[in-house]
């Protein structure tokens, strides 16, 4: 039968666990057509008139004239569009095949926003970068503290860790001092993240009359209507409440080490 403390280091596993895939499906989203990723974006384009569609992830696309049917892939370190021509040319992700002309101001916007620039997006920089570093940081609290407990089993003895010399203790507390400064800045920087993700969707909806294309009427065939994504900023907020509820946990469950 498990005792508390044993429940509490499996809850900590879980919400340990948790986080890991929450930020996997985060970066992951929209890479490919695997059930659920086409729906985890940041940002979706559409035009109502030609179906045409384009959901914008951190590092990857959805496109395609059928919102059931799109084609997804990568954008990082991909050749997205042909700039031999002008204006440039866009390809469908993934693909050397030139997307359909409906889809072609929704992919220039689409590459806008993923890019480095300013105009017309280039605002995911602002998102990804917190997110990347919060993960770093989180792999690192966590690994210092399966280092932690490697460490305090492999010296404890026949009498247990518990009983050893204070001096002992040394290595094993300078892992808890790194996992709790690791842990906090994963919160701050999933904060950040979390707060980015959700100001740049709301930007690019407040500005979306502005955006290429939109400042027609929503029937034309060129009209651009911006949506944001849900199920990442969810995902987003569930990583900074679970880190958050992670670390007292932990403390708890080590305090008669520290």
């Amino acid at each position: 039968m498990l005792t508390r403390n044993d429940f509490r280091q499996v809850l900590s596993g879980l919400f340990a666990i948790s986080v890991v895939v929450f930020y996997i499906l985060v970066i992951v989203g929209c890479n490919s057509t695997s059930p659920g990723l086409p729906s985890l974006y940041l940002v979706k384009l559409a035009n109502n008139v030609t179906k045409a569609e384009v959901h914008v992830g951190i590092f990857s696309l959805c496109a395609g004239m059928d919102p059931v049917n799109l084609t997804c892939a990568g954008t990082l370190g991909s050749t997205v569009a042909d700039n031999t021509t002008y204006p440039a040319k866009y390809f469908m992700p993934g693909t050397a095949a030139m997307a359909p002309t409906a889809l072609q101001p929704l992919l220039a916007l689409a590459a806008g926003i993923q890019s480095g620039s300013t105009v017309p997006g280039g605002v995911l920089a602002i998102v990804y970068v917190p997110l990347l570093l919060s993960a770093l940081c989180f792999v690192g609290a966590a690994g210092s503290l399966v280092a932690f407990r490697l460490s305090a089993r492999g010296g404890s003895g026949k009498a247990g860790f518990e009983h050893q010399e204070e001096a002992a203790f040394a290595p094993e507390r300078k892992a808890w001092r790194m996992a709790v400064l690791l842990a906090t800045g994963a919160v701050m920087a999933a904060l950040v993240a979390a707060i980015a993700s959700t100001a740049a969707v709301r930007a690019l909806l407040f500005a979306s009359t502005s955006l290429p294309g939109t400042a027609v009427r929503p029937t034309s065939s060129t009209a651009i209507t911006v949506s944001g994504g849900g199920p990442v900023q969810v995902l987003q907020w569930m990583i900074v409440v679970l880190i958050m509820l992670w670390h007292p946990l932990l403390e708890s469950v080590w305090r008669k080490i520290l």
